[in-house]
């Protein structure tokens, strides 16, 4: 097999595979939360929170589809796909009448980085609307897309809408008429027109807000607040709360307070549920029980906090680095010497996380100038301790009476002096290797360290 991506794309056909294999156990929340939704009677705006990276655009996306799955009106799946999500969510529908849990939403996804080129908000965001549920109907974005609302709204609902199409003929349309109340009222007729034939509610999903232009991302949250206001409609951003406060302050300045600024427009604050990392390891392939080095992967992946995305990215280059002799870590150590053992099955896990993690601090440890990263690593995970015993045979490792219970006495110095012996090797003679436990490290055990972390060594596996 060639070298490919591991990461899924949000597609209709893997956002419907993902609840199908409840790939991250999320489905009960995916649930929980379009109930939630359904329960909203007033114009609401929530935020989904989360840090990049862990799942937010997939969990939307899941709960849309459930929800579109619902709406007897809505034709954004066919009979099949219905009846695979009414399957995949069955166990937590406690009613047989499947098509009265939810009432008929109207739903749209608005990614707002790939917008936030745009003139104003209010131009892509009613494209996005007119588009997602006209979908069949023949036209295309450009500067005057609102021109077409009107003809759209009239296709949709077979009322006339046209007044909101006269209203945005003009370049300046916004500064023209921002003193008065038309262009909210023509936007609360279309909405209304929208949702006579189309569903109870409409639910818009506002994705990748944090990423966008400061300037975008405000007057989104600004336009948002001011023209809709529709007692039917609710908004759903998938945010990162942290990101968005540095983009707020990067428009009013670092002494603004942002936290109680976007109290303004979040009148829910969710946190995304946490992933079942076993099913998510299990998923990709990892298995920290069998290999060395799978448990020191899995130290670095929780001492340095990656999200599910850095999680996939770093187990797609681990799986170019490995190689079917890792499978006997005895006959590699025998194949290859101990302290490229040492390197294989432990420096190198290190050095990928730490590159991908903190480029000063990779700097640093590939220098010879900071071993914590070893040491931190070392200590993080039962495995890796046992790889660590197995080449340093360290005293006073077991407990007196638990030894079959690893647990090492925490011996920096020990660990220290594999580490300088490594990559501190400008005092090294050229012929007489510096022992440390059953690892004889010579001046080029460092060179291939390094080559093996940069993948461009023999022991990197580029079909796996």
């Amino acid at each position: 097999m060639s070298i490919t991506s591991k990461e899924l794309e949000p597609t209709k056909k893997n956002i419907l595979s993902s609840l199908i294999e409840n790939l991250l156990d999320r489905n009960k929340d995916v649930w929980y939360f379009a109930r939630f939704c359904d329960a909203l009677e007033v114009s609401s705006s929530i935020s989904i929170n989360a840090k990049w990276g862990e799942g937010k655009t997939f969990f939307v996306k899941q709960v849309k589809m459930l929800l579109e799955a619902f709406n007897p009106f809505s034709n954004a799946l066919d009979d099949g796909e219905r009846t695979t999500v009414f399957n995949a969510f069955s166990r937590y529908n406690t009613s047989s009448q499947q098509s009265v849990q939810f009432k008929p939403q109207v739903c749209v996804y608005y990614d707002s980085w790939i917008n936030d080129n745009d003139i104003d908000p209010i131009f892509s965001l009613m494209y996005e609307i007119t588009r997602s549920t006209a979908c069949d109907y023949p036209f295309k974005k450009g500067k005057d897309c609102l021109a077409t609302v009107g003809v759209i709204a009239e296709f949709i609902t077979g009322r006339n809408a046209s007044n909101l199409a006269e209203m945005v003929k003009g370049e300046d349309f916004l500064e023209e008429i921002k003193n008065q109340r038309e262009i909210h009222l023509m936007i609360e007729e279309f909405l209304d027109s929208l949702l006579a034939e189309n569903g109870d509610r409409l639910i818009i999903f506002i994705d990748e807000l944090d990423r966008c232009k400061p300037t975008y991302a405000v007057q989104l949250l600004e336009r948002i607040k001011h023209y809709f206001t529709n007692d039917r409609i609710t908004f759903v951003f998938s945010v990162n709360i942290s990101e968005l406060q540095h983009t707020i302050k990067s428009c009013y300045g670092d002494g603004f307070d942002a936290c109680r600024y976007l109290d303004r427009f979040f009148d829910f604050r969710i946190p995304l549920p946490p992933a079942n990392m076993s099913k998510y390891y299990e998923n990709l392939g990892m298995n920290f029980q069998d290999r060395y080095i799978y448990s020191v992967c899995e130290a670095v992946i929780n001492h340095y906090s990656f999200s599910l995305r850095e999680i996939n990215k770093y187990y797609r280059i681990i799986s170019i680095f490995l190689s079917d002799a890792l499978k006997d870590g005895k006959c590699l150590a025998n194949a290859v010497g101990c302290e490229l053992y040492f390197s294989y099955t432990i420096i190198v896990p290190i050095g990928i996380g730490l590159h991908m993690s903190d480029i000063t601090l990779y700097e640093d440890f590939i220098s010879g100038n900071n071993s914590q990263p070893l040491i931190d690593i070392i200590s993080g995970g039962k495995v890796a301790r046992k790889a660590y015993l197995t080449l340093f045979d360290s005293p006073n490792i077991f407990s007196d009476n638990e030894v079959e219970r690893i647990e090492i006495v925490h011996d920096e110095e020990i660990l220290n002096k594999a580490y300088n012996a490594l990559f501190n090797d400008r005092t090294r003679s050229t012929y007489e290797p510096e022992v440390v436990g059953k690892c004889y490290f010579s001046q080029d055990t460092k060179a291939k360290t390094l080559k093996m972390i940069s993948m461009l060594s023999g022991y990197a596996k580029y079909d796996y």
